[in-house]
C-alpha cells in the first residue's frame, strides 16, 4: 500500500482510479482508511490559486453553513452528490430540500445507512465519478454537490464530467473548497480547482457557507447563456 501510495503522481490516472475502485470496494475498512492516508500523504501541493473576479462574488451570500445552502434549494428539485460514503448529508438534502430525485455517486455503498438507501427517491450509482456523470443526459440536474476525491486532479476532472449535466441556472455545490497543505497529512486541491474554473467559465459565486476547520462550502451558478 505504501509503495502505490507513493507512485500515485506518475502513474497514469485511469490505472490509479481502477486501483482505487478495487481497494474501496473489496479490502476491510481499516486498510482503506491507511491507505487514504498515505496517498494524501504522497499527493504534491497544487500551486497557487488564481484570483476569483470581483463581479462574479459581488451577489455572493455569506452562510452559516452548509446546511443552509440546502435550504435555499428548490424544493422537488433533481441533485446528484457525488461522493456519499454513509450519507449523512444526503440524509440531510433529503430533509431539507425534498428532492424528486437524489442520485448518490460513490465507488462503494457498504456504508450508506439503511434509511437514505431506502429512500424511495433515492438512486444509486456505483463506479468512477467522472464515468458515472458521463451517462446522464446534459442540463440533466437542478444541482450537484461535489464531495469525491479532493486531489487537484480529481476535482478538476469532477468539474468537467459535472458542469455540462446542471441546466442553466443551477448550482454547481463544493465542499472543502480549501486549499490544505500539511506535510505528513495531505493536500486539498478544491480551492484551486474551483478558483480556475469560475475565472474561466465566468460561473458567479452565489453562496459561500461557513464549516468547521475552515474547508467551507461554496456554491456556483452556471449562466443562463455562455460569456460572449
Amino acid at each position: 500500500m505504501l509503495t502505490l501510495s507513493i507512485v500515485v503522481g506518475r502513474a497514469h490516472p485511469e490505472m490509479l482510479a481502477r486501483t482505487e475502485l478495487w481497494i474501496r470496494r473489496t479490502l476491510p475498512e481499516p486498510v482503506k482508511v491507511f491507505y487514504r492516508l498515505f496517498r494524501l500523504m504522497a499527493t504534491p501541493a497544487p500551486g497557487a490559486s488564481p484570483s476569483l473576479p470581483q463581479p462574479l462574488l459581488d451577489g455572493c451570500r455569506v452562510l452559516e453553513s452548509r446546511s443552509e445552502i440546502l435550504n435555499r434549494l428548490d424544493k422537488g428539485s433533481v441533485g446528484i452528490e457525488v461522493g456519499t460514503f454513509r450519507g449523512d448529508f444526503a440524509a440531510e438534502m433529503l430533509r431539507r430540500v425534498e428532492p424528486r430525485e437524489l442520485h448518490l455517486v460513490d465507488v462503494t455503498f457498504a456504508n450508506l445507512r439503511a434509511d437514505v438507501r431506502d429512500d424511495p427517491r433515492v438512486h444509486l450509482h456505483g463506479g468512477l465519478s467522472v464515468e458515472v456523470l458521463a451517462g446522464f443526459p446534459d442540463e440533466h440536474f437542478d444541482w450537484a454537490y461535489i464531495d469525491g476525491d479532493h486531489s487537484y486532479a480529481a476535482v478538476r476532472a469532477d468539474i468537467e464530467a459535472a458542469w455540462s449535466k446542471v441546466r442553466p441556472g443551477g448550482l454547481l455545490i463544493f465542499n472543502d473548497f480549501a486549499r490544505y497543505n500539511q506535510p505528513g497529512f495531505g493536500a486539498f486541491g478544491v480551492h484551486k480547482a474551483v478558483c480556475e474554473f469560475v475565472r474561466d467559465r465566468r460561473w458567479p459565486v452565489v453562496f459561500w457557507a461557513f464549516n468547521g476547520e475552515a474547508l467551507y462550502d461554496i456554491a456556483l451558478r452556471r449562466p443562463d447563456a455562455p460569456p460572449a
